[in-house]
C-alpha cells in the first residue's frame, strides 16, 4: 500500500523536474540578452520603478507613464514586479530574464495541474505541458522582458482556474476558495487586460466535467459556478472603473486612436474586420504547427488586409464557426482534442480582433495563453486519450521528436532577442513588407551612427506606408545629419502633412530651418506647433530662443511662458538668464541662476553664470567662491587655473586661496564626481542639459528627449 502511494508522488516529482529542466535548457541562452524593444521604456528607463516611493505613481498612471487620463494601458502589478526586482538587484538585466524563465516554468506546471484537474489523461496532460514548455512561439513572451505581461497574467489565470475547480469540488471552505480565485482574477486584470477571459475558461472547464447532454451540461456548469461568475463580474466592473479613472476610458484614453500601421484592421467595418481576423487566427495555428518563420513584427503591411468580403475571408469565418460547433457537439468523441481547441479559441477572444479591434494585428506573444489549448489538442491528437500504460512507443516517440524540434527552434530563436540590432534586422528579413520593421531597423542604425543604411530603411518604411509620420521624421533626421538639409526640410514637412498635429514634426521642421538660416521660417514652425501643443516644452524653448535671436519684442514673454510650461526647469531658467545677461540685466540673470541652484545646488552652468557675472561687475571674491564650487565638481585643470588667476588679481581671495590650494591641487589627480547610475543618489552630478544644448553641433540638433531638447523621432514601441 505504501509503495502504491509513493508511485504517483514519484511520477509527479519526475514530471515537475522534467518541465523545469525543459524550460531552463530551452531558455538558458536567452539569459544574456540585453534590454530590447519596449524593455527600455517600460523597465530600464522608467523612473517609477526605481524606488518604493514610485509605487503610488505606478498605481495611478498609465502603463507607459505620462499624465492620468491619457493612457493606452494600465498594468500596475506587472510594473510592480519590475520595481521589486530593481530594488533587489539594481536593474541588472539577467535578473529580469531569470525571473521570466521561472515564471514560464511556473505556468507550465500550473497548466499540467489544471489539465489533471479537468480529467485529461496523464500522458496527454504531461505531453501538452511539455510541448507548451518548449514551444518557440513563446520566445517573445519569455526572452523579451516585457513579455512578462503574458507569463504573469497566464500564471494568475491558471491560479484562478485551479481555485475555481477547487471551489466547485469543495463542500467546506468555499468562501475562502472563492476569495482566492477572485484575488487571482483581480491581480491578473491589473497585470494584463486579456485576463478578463478567465471566467469563460472556468465555465469551459466546468462544462467538461459535467455529465449529460451538451445543453444540460452547460446549465449545470452555469449553476455550479454562479457565485464565481458573479464575483468575477464584480471584480471586472471595479477594474474597469479604476481603469477609466487612470486612463480616461475603460480600456484606453478617449483621445487615443489605434495607429493603422500597428493594426490595419482597426479602421475596418466590424464584419470585414472579423473576416480578416478569422484568417489571421489560422495564421496563428500555422505558426504553432510549423514555427519556422517567426517574427517580432507583422504590422502593416506584412499581413495582407482584405477591405471587403471575399472568398477567403468568408471561408475562414465559416470554417471557424464550423470548428467551434463541431467541438461543442462532438466533444464527447474526442474530448481532449475538442477541449484543447475550445480553450485555444476562448483564450484568443480578447486579442483576436474578432469582436473589437486591439492595438496590434498579430503578435506571437498573444498566443502564449491560447497555445496551452493548442498544445493539448496536439498532444491528444498524437497520444490519443489513452492512459499511460496504453500509449504506444511510436506515439510517444513522435511527440518527443516534435518537442525536441520545438526546443531546438526555441534555442535558435533566443539569439534573435540578444539586442535591438539583431532583433530588428531579423524582423526585416522575415517581414520585409512591414513598414514598422524597417522603421525599427532604421532607428537602431541611427543610434549606432550608420546614417546611410538608416536613411535607406526609413525611405523603405515611407514607401510601404506613406502616412507613417514617425518614419518621415526619422528620414528627415538622417538626411539632416548627413548634411542634406533641403531634403530633410521636405521630409519634416511631409510628416506634418500626413499628421497635422505632429509635435515632433514641427520641432524638427523649425530646427532644420534654423540650420538653413531661415529663422523666420523656424519661428513659424515653432509657433504653429505650439498653437497645437500649448504644453510642449521643446517647442516653447526653441521659440523663445529664435525670437530672442530675431529681437522680437515678445521674447521675454516667450521665455517666461517656456519656464512656466516647464515648471521652472533649470535649462529654461539658464536660457532666460543668458538672454538677460546679453541685455545687461545682470541682477535678474543672477536671480534665475540662484533659482536653479536652489533646486540643483551643484549645477555647473548656473555656477559659471554667477562666476562670470561677478567677474564682469568687479566682484572678484564672489567670482572666486563660485569658481571654487565649479572646480570641486569638475576637477578640471582649467578651472583650477582660473582660481589661481583670481587669487593673483584679488588680494582678499588670494589669502583664502593660499589656505585651500594644497587640498584643491590634489583634486586634479582624481576623477570627477560620479554621475551615478539611473536612480542613484539625488545629489550626484548630472549632465548639464543647458550646456549640452549650447554645445551641440549644428548638424545634430539633439537626439534625445530632455527638458529643453527636441524629442527624438519616435522610438520603437507598441507592445
Amino acid at each position: 500500500m505504501k509503495g502504491n502511494g509513493r508511485q504517483p508522488r514519484r511520477r509527479a516529482a519526475t514530471s515537475t523536474l522534467l518541465l523545469l529542466a525543459a524550460c531552463v535548457v530551452c531558455y538558458a541562452n536567452g539569459l544574456t540578452g540585453d534590454f530590447t524593444y519596449d524593455d527600455k521604456a517600460i523597465v530600464r528607463d522608467d523612473p517609477r520603478i526605481r524606488a518604493p516611493a514610485g509605487i503610488a505613481q505606478i498605481f495611478t498612471t498609465p502603463y507607459f507613464g505620462g499624465p492620468r487620463g491619457l493612457g493606452t494601458g494600465f498594468r500596475p502589478i506587472l510594473l510592480t514586479s519590475y520595481a521589486v526586482q530593481w530594488w533587489l538587484h539594481d536593474g541588472q538585466v539577467i535578473g529580469y530574464h531569470a525571473v521570466n524563465v521561472l515564471l514560464h516554468a511556473l505556468v507550465a506546471l500550473l497548466l499540467l495541474q489544471f489539465l489533471r484537474q479537468v480529467a485529461v489523461p496523464e500522458p496527454a496532460a504531461f505531453g501538452a505541458a511539455f510541448l507548451f514548455a518548449v514551444h518557440p512561439v513563446h520566445v517573445e513572451a519569455v526572452t523579451s522582458i516585457v513579455g512578462r505581461g503574458e507569463t504573469l497574467a497566464a500564471a494568475f489565470v491558471f491560479g484562478f482556474l485551479l481555485a475555481a475547480l477547487a471551489f466547485r469540488r469543495a463542500t467546506t471552505g468555499r468562501p475562502r476558495l472563492l476569495a482566492a480565485a477572485l484575488l487571482c482574477y483581480g491581480l491578473g486584470l491589473l497585470t494584463k487586460e486579456s485576463t478578463a477571459v478567465a471566467p469563460a475558461l472556468a465555465f469551459l472547464a466546468f462544462w467538461r466535467l459535467e455529465e449529460g447532454s451538451v445543453t444540460l451540461r452547460m446549465g449545470r456548469a452555469l449553476r455550479a459556478g454562479l457565485p464565481l461568475y458573479a464575483g468575477a463580474a464584480a471584480v471586472l466592473a471595479l477594474d474597469l472603473v479604476y481603469r477609466h479613472w487612470v486612463l480616461g476610458g475603460f480600456l484606453k484614453s478617449g483621445k487615443f486612436r489605434i495607429f493603422e500601421v500597428e493594426n490595419p484592421l482597426a479602421p475596418l467595418q466590424p464584419l470585414v474586420r472579423a473576416a480578416n481576423a478569422a484568417t489571421i487566427l489560422f495564421r496563428y495555428v500555422g505558426r504553432l504547427l510549423v514555427p519556422l518563420r517567426l517574427s517580432a513584427d507583422e504590422s502593416a503591411w506584412s499581413i495582407p488586409v482584405r477591405h471587403g468580403f471575399d472568398a477567403a475571408g468568408l471561408a475562414a469565418l465559416v470554417l471557424l464557426a464550423a470548428i467551434l460547433v463541431a467541438c461543442v457537439i462532438r466533444e464527447r468523441e474526442r474530448r481532449d482534442m475538442a477541449f484543447g481547441i475550445l480553450f485555444f479559441l476562448t483564450a484568443f477572444a480578447p486579442t483576436a480582433n474578432v469582436f473589437f479591434p486591439t492595438g496590434t494585428i498579430f503578435a506571437e506573444r498573444l498566443a502564449y495563453l491560447p497555445s496551452a489549448g493548442f498544445a493539448l489538442a496536439l498532444a491528444a491528437g498524437i497520444l490519443g486519450s489513452a492512459e499511460e500504460v496504453k500509449v504506444s512507443r511510436l506515439r510517444a516517440a513522435i511527440l518527443l521528436a516534435i518537442a525536441l524540434a520545438f526546443a531546438v527552434r526555441t534555442v535558435q530563436r533566443n539569439r534573435v532577442w540578444k539586442s535591438d540590432e539583431t532583433l530588428f534586422a531579423e524582423s526585416v528579413r522575415n517581414s520585409p513588407e512591414s513598414a514598422k520593421a524597417h522603421y525599427n531597423l532604421a532607428w537602431v542604425s541611427t543610434v549606432h551612427g550608420r546614417l546611410a543604411p538608416a536613411l535607406e530603411e526609413y525611405t523603405r518604411a515611407t514607401r510601404i506606408y506613406p502616412k507613417y509620420y514617425d518614419a518621415w521624421a526619422g528620414k528627415g533626421l538622417a538626411e539632416q545629419r548627413l548634411g542634406f538639409l533641403a531634403e530633410a526640410e521636405r521630409s519634416y514637412a511631409k510628416s506634418i502633412e500626413v499628421n497635422p498635429s505632429y509635435e515632433n514634426g514641427f520641432f524638427r521642421l523649425g530646427f532644420v530651418r534654423e540650420l538653413r538660416g531661415n529663422r523666420s521660417g523656424a519661428e513659424r514652425a515653432y509657433s504653429l506647433g505650439l498653437e497645437k501643443h500649448p504644453g510642449s516644452t521643446p517647442l516653447a524653448f526653441r521659440l523663445a530662443q529664435v525670437r530672442s535671436q530675431l529681437g522680437r519684442p515678445t521674447a521675454e514673454a516667450d521665455w517666461r511662458r517656456a519656464i512656466t510650461i516647464a515648471r521652472g526647469s533649470s535649462p529654461f531658467r539658464l536660457g532666460f538668464a543668458q538672454w538677460l545677461v546679453e541685455r545687461g540685466r545682470i541682477s535678474e540673470a543672477r536671480f534665475q541662476a540662484r533659482e536653479v541652484l536652489r533646486r540643483r545646488p551643484g549645477d555647473v552652468a548656473a555656477l559659471r553664470l554667477l562666476a562670470d557675472t561677478s567677474r564682469d561687475t568687479g566682484r572678484r571674491f564672489a567670482e572666486g567662491l563660485a569658481a571654487e564650487k565649479i572646480f570641486r565638481r569638475t576637477h578640471a585643470a582649467a578651472d583650477l587655473e582660473r582660481l589661481r588667476v583670481i587669487a593673483a588679481e584679488d588680494p582678499a581671495y588670494g589669502t583664502r586661496f593660499r589656505t585651500l590650494e594644497p587640498s584643491l591641487s590634489k583634486l586634479t589627480s582624481r576623477p570627477a564626481a560620479p554621475r551615478g547610475r539611473r536612480g542613484g543618489a539625488a545629489d550626484s552630478v548630472r549632465p548639464d542639459p543647458a550646456a549640452a544644448q549650447r554645445a551641440r553641433t549644428p548638424g545634430d540638433g539633439g537626439g534625445g528627449r530632455s527638458e529643453a531638447s527636441p524629442a527624438r523621432e519616435g522610438t520603437p514601441r507598441g507592445r
